[in-house]
């Protein structure tokens, strides 16, 4: 029973702090509480904005000149692809070619992209 109580604090505790990720070539301060996830908001994101090109299920004209096999539509595809989502959207702002994406929601992407996509990818 101590034990559980022991998990249940920490876990707690690790979801209410900022905590920073990565000594390399950038750190994550991660604050959502609870975090931004695959479910709860980069799925959601990436159909919103990627996947009208990005996506294992749009060909030829249809991608609008995104690369065959660059898709975003699932976990593996959003995590092989974390570090270039992050550049082109993020850094350089190329991404999507439309625009787009308010600051807000270009802080938030950054956030997931730091906190929880680019460290499945083995990055950070």
């Amino acid at each position: 029973m101590k034990r559980v109580a022991v998990w249940l604090t920490l876990g707690l505790l690790g979801g209410c702090d900022d905590h920073v990720l990565g000594e390399g070539l950038y750190e994550a301060t991660c604050r959502d509480d609870p975090p931004l996830t695959w479910e709860n908001y980069g799925k959601g994101a990436l159909d919103h904005h990627c996947n009208g090109c990005h996506s294992q299920f749009m060909s030829g004209e249809n991608r609008s000149g995104a690369p065959e096999g660059v898709d975003f539509d699932t976990w593996d595809g959003a995590v092989e692809y974390a570090e270039r989502i992050r550049i082109r959207v993020i850094e350089s702002e190329t991404m999507p070619p439309s625009g787009g994406l308010t600051p807000d929601e270009r802080a938030l992407l950054d956030e997931w992209l730091k906190c929880e996509l680019i460290p499945a990818s083995g990055g950070l």
